[in-house]
């Protein structure tokens, strides 16, 4: 019986001590997302949040990067504004923004 106890005890011991060595790791995403304009974007002025706006051209599939959170994105075209969002963009996410 003794032999029996002081076995579990060091089965015990020896398990406690193997377990403080385990080391776990963290991966966090990247803290970046994407903005895909589409539509009639030739000429079309983007402002996002207080940022400096800029102009979009005629090009297809180009993603814009930008912080992730919550976004106001204001888009104009032709002296009318088209698009006027709050978005919320999760990390490493992208966001397609039609343009009318």
């Amino acid at each position: 019986m003794i032999h029996k106890t002081l076995f579990t005890l060091c089965v015990v011991v020896l398990l406690v001590f193997c377990g403080c060595g385990l080391n776990e790791t963290v991966t966090q995403k990247e803290k970046i997302s994407y903005l895909n304009f589409t539509g009639e974007t030739l000429g079309a002025i983007v402002h996002i949040d207080d940022l400096a706006s800029f102009v979009l051209g005629n090009e297809k599939n180009t993603l814009y990067e930008i912080s992730s959170g919550t976004h106001h994105v204001i888009v104009v075209k032709d002296g009318t504004e088209v698009v006027n969002r709050k978005i919320l963009l999760g990390s490493g996410s992208a966001k397609e923004i039609r343009i009318p």
